[in-house]
């Protein structure tokens, strides 16, 4: 029993050390050349591991020619696409776990030996011929999409058929009768009425500002009209003022002395009247407030209706999408991705729709087809 629970063991630790060796290679232990760490044990016969090579038989050709964009930053997609600390792109990295897996890499992907490839001069860089492996990669890659996107349409176009068939059928008329008689009338009223109410609060809308504008008008008008006749009145009050201090001959009246008594009798009298003088000049003229009054109406018309149309637009559109006489086909509302092959539908949400843009599939072919643009300008393929 003993020798057997030691031969599993011993086999257990096989092994975990061919699976250690697969992952990280078989010096994953020795220290890195140039690490600041001390050789382990004090004995000069340990290995340091060196660098990776762009020349080295395991390293992945696919990878060192596929560095990020030459820009400071990378694009959008590049920045999804691309592992987390690494500056290129594995091409069997970017459909992991989706229907357009293509496997793992039989390579080994590293950063170094890829920087030593960017590093070359184009000469040699031709020689060795890695950007040429990666432009044939990507035409088989795209080759195998176009092929998905032709064959969903070809599926997408039977269904059509099939189902234009099914609602045809006994008709006599074929593919070509009028669709328009499975139209849900109670939805389509709903769409109209929804339709006529927009348009009836824009129009209000329209003649609300107009009213505004001319309220505004009005205020200014008033507003001038209101200063000239107070400058009138205070012309006025000044010549009252002037006759009141000159004499029958033109001389100054010199004030009457006051007795002491009375001096507090006057002050309060005058103070009186100042009090008055202020409250009248802060009187606004009621042709002023009838003004402000429609303007605040008008605004307060105009900021109810705004309110009102952003939700009947929305219902409108959701409508829209849901009435089946809208389609030219009327039994799928399906559409194909040029890019990915994927199917789509014209009546999704924008969040599905955002999310199909920035799904793992098609950003990893926006990426493939747009690298192999970029290498078949440079005549790589």
């Amino acid at each position: 029993n003993s020798n057997r629970s030691s031969l599993i063991s011993l086999t257990m630790a096989d092994e975990a050390r061919a699976m250690l060796d697969a992952l990280m290679g078989a010096d994953r232990n020795a220290p890195v050349e140039g690490a600041s760490s001390h050789s382990r044990g004090g004995g000069g016969g340990q290995t340091r591991r060196q660098k990776r090579s762009c020349y080295d038989p395991d390293i992945c050709p696919l990878y060192c020619a596929w560095s990020l964009s030459s820009q400071e930053n990378p694009t959008w997609a590049e920045s999804v696409a691309a592992n987390d600390g690494q500056g290129g792109i594995d091409v069997f990295d970017l459909f992991t776990n989706t229907k357009s897996d293509i496997g793992p890499n039989p390579y080994r992907v590293d950063d170094h030996a890829r920087e030593e490839f960017a590093s070359l001069p184009e000469h040699e860089k031709r020689r060795l011929g890695y950007e040429d492996m990666l432009a044939r990669k990507l035409q088989d890659l795209v080759r195998q999409c176009d092929r998905t996107v032709a064959r969903n349409k070809e599926k997408l176009r039977r269904e059509v058929a099939q189902a234009m068939k099914q609602r045809t059928s006994g008709s006599g008329r074929g593919n070509r009768e009028d669709l328009v008689v499975t139209v849900n009338e109670e939805m389509l009223e709903k769409c109209a009425s929804n339709v006529a109410q927009a348009t009836l609060i824009e129009e209000e809308m329209a003649s609300l500002v107009e009213k505004l504008e001319g309220l505004e008008d009005d205020e200014k008008k008033l507003l001038k009209v209101l200063a000239k006749e107070k400058s009138k009145e205070d012309e006025k009050q000044e010549e009252k003022d002037n006759a009141a201090s000159t004499n029958e001959e033109g001389k100054p009246v010199e004030p009457p002395k006051k007795k002491k008594k009375k001096s507090k009798e006057k002050s309060k009298e005058a103070a009186a009247e100042e009090t008055n003088e202020t409250l009248r000049s802060k009187i606004v003229d009621p042709r002023l407030l009838e003004v402000e009054k429609s303007k605040l109406t008008t605004l307060l018309r105009l900021q109810s209706l705004s309110l009102q149309l952003p939700p009947l637009r929305d219902n409108t559109d959701n409508l829209l999408r849901q009435l089946q006489y809208l389609r030219s086909d009327t039994s799928t509302d399906k559409v194909v991705c040029d890019v990915s092959g994927n199917f789509m539908s014209s009546r999704d949400a924008d969040e599905r729709i955002a999310a199909h843009y920035a799904g793992k599939q098609y950003v990893g072919w926006k990426l493939v087809r747009d690298k192999l643009k970029e290498l078949q300008k440079k005549g790589m393929g």
